[in-house]
């Protein structure tokens, strides 16, 4: 009997090929490094000269087409990835849109059931709130009675049909959250209609004036603003409430 040696199971994706080509990401790599070296001489050099600083511009040059050498090669070794995972999201996204469109067909019914027992028991409330207020004050006027006639019994009794009606008020006053529950006893616990509250500007000053301390408006301002001025190339520019910084950079 032959004895064969015990194999490891593979790892899930063992035999994927690896995102992009190893040795070449590790020969840019070396490179760069070796760019950061020079870069880091160049940085303590003191430029006297026409010539050293032509140098160092032609470095500079070098290093910045490298730079985007490499980043074209990035996006080359990325485009059948992101191509995938646009074909992956597509797939899925015509299922999801189907069943989201086919819920909002489906739930306009339970909706409107929903709307319409709400509003029936609003009428409902209304109504027991004016009966426990027509009892509340048929009470009290029965305690008045009882005090002017020195009636214990009438007082007690008046006082009892004074605490029911409040107790019957505040009842009607709460709020009532109709909820369907699963016919068979599956899916969530229930569901019920809520309140869904958006923002409209109604006035954008006013609106601008409550948020000025956050830093988010802050950022939006200062991104159109910046867009402007890339948009005028240099010519002259005028923004309100806006500082113009200008600075020389190679």
């Amino acid at each position: 009997m032959t004895e064969t040696t015990p194999t490891t199971a593979a790892a899930i994706g063992h035999n994927r090929p690896p995102a992009y080509d190893e040795e070449v990401v590790a020969a840019m790599m070396a490179e760069a490094e070796r760019i950061a070296d020079a870069a880091g001489e160049w940085a303590k050099a003191k430029i006297e000269t026409e010539t050293k600083a032509g140098e160092l511009k032609d470095f500079l040059d070098a290093a910045r087409k490298r730079l985007k050498e490499i980043d074209k090669r990035r996006t080359e070794d990325k485009k059948p990835h992101l191509e995938a995972g646009k074909a992956v999201d597509a797939a899925y996204k015509r299922i999801t849109e189907v069943i989201e469109r086919a819920g909002k067909l489906a739930k306009a019914p339970l909706e409107a059931y929903l709307k319409e027992q709400q509003k029936i028991a609003e009428e409902r409330r209304r109504a027991e709130q004016e009966a426990a207020r027509k009892a509340a004050e048929e009470a009290e006027r029965e305690r008045q009675i009882a005090e002017r006639n020195a009636n214990a019994a009438a007082m007690v009794e008046a006082e009892e049909k004074a605490a029911k009606a409040a107790a019957d008020q505040k009842a009607a006053e709460a709020e009532r959250k109709l909820k369907v529950s699963s016919a068979t006893g599956t899916g969530s616990k229930s569901t019920s209609l809520r309140t869904v509250r958006s923002a409209r500007i109604k006035n954008i000053n006013q609106a601008m004036l409550h948020y000025r301390d956050r830093p988010e408006l802050s950022e939006v301002i200062t991104r159109l603003a910046n867009a402007d001025l890339r948009a005028a190339k240099g010519a002259d520019v005028t923004i309100p409430g806006i500082e113009i910084i200008e600075d020389q950079k190679l």
